[in-house]
């Protein structure tokens, strides 16, 4: 599913909910928002138990998500299945990230026809199924 699909399936599931829209700058840290949240939205072709969460994301998404008064989700999509995780609550309920550096591939922004290739040392922590809202 693509950010959008993702959007809009959870505008038609939930709509007593605030209506989620998507984020005009494409170099946001987050991809869509709405009165209450700010969300992260990743799409992978591949499932995982743990995930992963940028620490550089984590940071800057936290820190808008404090300036706006709104709660920070990290949503993860793998062939429909969706998974949220409410970043305020975890940090709150005193949540173990699981904090380390590893080596991942450069992050590419598909939209404006950017192909970066390799790898970089990134800080990354752990986002566990158990702890994730099924959708």
């Amino acid at each position: 599913m693509t950010q959008n699909d993702i959007i809009k399936y959870l505008n038609s599931k939930y709509p007593f909910m605030d209506m989620l829209k998507p984020t005009e700058d494409i170099y946001a840290s987050y991809d869509c928002e709405n009165k209450n949240y700010i969300i992260e939205i990743k799409s992978r072709n591949k499932s995982y138990n743990p995930w992963i969460i940028e620490k550089k994301k984590f940071d800057s998404n936290i820190k808008k998500a404090k300036k706006l008064k709104k709660d920070f989700i990290y949503l993860t999509e793998y062939r429909t299945k969706i998974l949220t995780w409410n970043i305020n609550d975890l940090i709150n309920n005193g949540y173990d990230f699981k904090w380390e550096k590893k080596w991942l591939p450069v992050s590419t922004i598909p939209m404006i026809g950017d192909v970066i290739t390799g790898e970089e040392l990134k800080s990354i922590g752990y986002l566990y199924e158990k702890y994730a809202r099924r959708f």
